[in-house]
């Protein structure tokens, strides 16, 4: 009975240490592999925005109730829908369709349907030199700026 009980405790022991290696073992490393990648998942979601067709050209109408645009564009008049998802922005801030302003120069990027539906994901507003955006005039009063 001594014997079958070395035995059994050798093969236990002989079993543990080939399994051993086996089990995962955590480390800081995890952290890094999730780092890489969300990483990895920018840069894939980039190249796909990348990869979506562009328009750019003039605002002539902004319709909030349809959530539609119609841009003038090289190639003639364009109307885009957007939803709440499409990222608008002008410069690095980050606006809402109601900013956007006539005569503005808009560059969207778009996705479109089989149906020849056009939806904007993404929008970038260049605001036209305008006398909003011009410095006040100097006054004679030095108490009033």
């Amino acid at each position: 009975m001594n014997a079958a009980r070395k035995a059994v405790l050798l093969f236990l022991i002989a079993t543990w240490l080939v399994f051993l290696p086996a089990l995962p073992v955590r480390s800081e490393d995890s952290t890094n592999q999730e780092k890489i990648a969300t990483a990895i998942a920018h840069e894939e979601a980039a190249e796909r925005r990348a990869k979506l067709p562009v328009a750019k050209g003039t605002l002539v109408e902004a319709d909030l109730l349809r959530h539609q645009l119609k841009l003038k564009t090289e190639d003639g008049m364009r109307t885009f829908t957007y939803t709440l998802q499409t990222y608008m922005f002008r410069d690095k801030d980050k606006i809402t369709a109601d900013k956007l302003k006539i005569g503005e120069v808009i560059a969207v990027r778009f996705t479109t349907d089989k149906d020849g539906n056009t939806t904007v994901t993404r929008l970038k507003a260049e605001g036209p030199p305008s006398s909003s955006d011009a410095p006040p005039p100097a006054s004679n009063n030095p108490i009033l700026p």
